[in-house]
């Protein structure tokens, strides 16, 4: 099997971010013959956008956020907003939504659905 990359948003490092774009960072997990190792967590470059006063809608973009999971195949989430599921599918991330809360449960859970 092959191996590749999962990221999970995340402001604790132990659940999902409920909001996606907004998480302090991402976990990184490497997949391989249904194990997952714990690879990193990178800084989420886009956190520090406000929203409101950065930009309008048309001109939303999470091009730093697609630069920092570019080696990722999918992301773990919570909840994710319509801007941002329009560039994890520009980027060719797939998007699983999670039931699970909990990081490592979440991961379980991917395990066992998608691997």
């Amino acid at each position: 099997m092959e191996k590749f990359s999962i990221a999970i948003p995340t402001n604790d490092e132990q659940t999902l971010a409920e909001r996606t774009g907004r998480a302090k960072g991402f976990l990184i997990y490497e997949i391989e013959n249904k194990l997952a190792k714990k690879l990193e967590f990178r800084l989420n470059p886009h956190k520090h956008h406000d929203h409101d006063e950065e930009h309008e809608h048309g001109e939303h973009t999470h091009a730093d956020v697609m630069r920092v999971l570019s080696d990722c195949t999918y992301i773990l989430v919570n909840k994710v907003g319509k801007h941002f599921v329009q560039d994890l599918k520009h980027a060719n991330i797939k998007i699983y939504k999670a039931k699970e809360n909990n990081i490592e449960k979440a991961v379980n859970e991917f395990l066992n659905h998608i691997v």
